[in-house]
């Protein structure tokens, strides 16, 4: 089939006269230049996952795609675990997490590693933001976000939970 459409592509350059020969060129040349610089495109994109919560995650999914793991808040680190890059779109995100336990947390407080799964809505993607931000509020709600760095564009939500400095 390759060869076929060579024979076919190639004889119908040579039949082609000298100015049609550089009329497809430039139109080639043009569309090829539209399309790399002013084409809005979007390509695959970083899951990061990070958490504000007392209890480690072991593993995040959004819409199928596995993100990474996080601690256990401690007062100032909040994670940030990358993974992809994937293909997200659609109306709609739908986030499946594994709630875990630290050690204490299971010998103590008997607490045991819980599943949950919430879907909603997609936020806007602008152009340049190929992170898709998953962070995990004390509540056990998931806040999603696009940005162009998570952990530059975010610092607003994590300051509220830092309490070291």
């Amino acid at each position: 089939m390759t060869r076929f459409i060579s024979t076919m592509a190639t004889a119908a350059w040579n039949l082609m006269p000298r100015w049609g020969r550089w009329l497809s060129v430039i139109l080639l040349v043009l569309w090829l230049g539209w399309s790399f610089l002013f084409q809005e495109r979007y390509g695959g994109a970083s899951l990061i996952v990070m958490s504000v919560m007392d209890r480690p995650i072991s593993y995040a999914y959004a819409n199928g795609n596995m993100g990474g793991n996080t601690d256990a808040f401690n007062g100032w680190n909040v994670g940030g675990k990358t993974a992809g890059p994937y293909r997200i779109d659609g109306d709609t995100v739908k986030i499946d997490w594994l709630l875990s336990t630290t050690q204490d947390q299971l010998e103590k407080d008997r607490l045991r590693p819980e599943k949950h799964s919430i879907t909603l809505s997609m936020p806007k993607r602008e152009k340049g933001q190929n992170d898709f931000c998953v962070l995990f509020l004390p509540d056990n709600k998931p806040l999603v976000r696009w940005a162009a760095s998570c952990h530059i564009d975010m610092q607003d939500e994590f300051k509220i939970y830092r309490t070291r400095k």
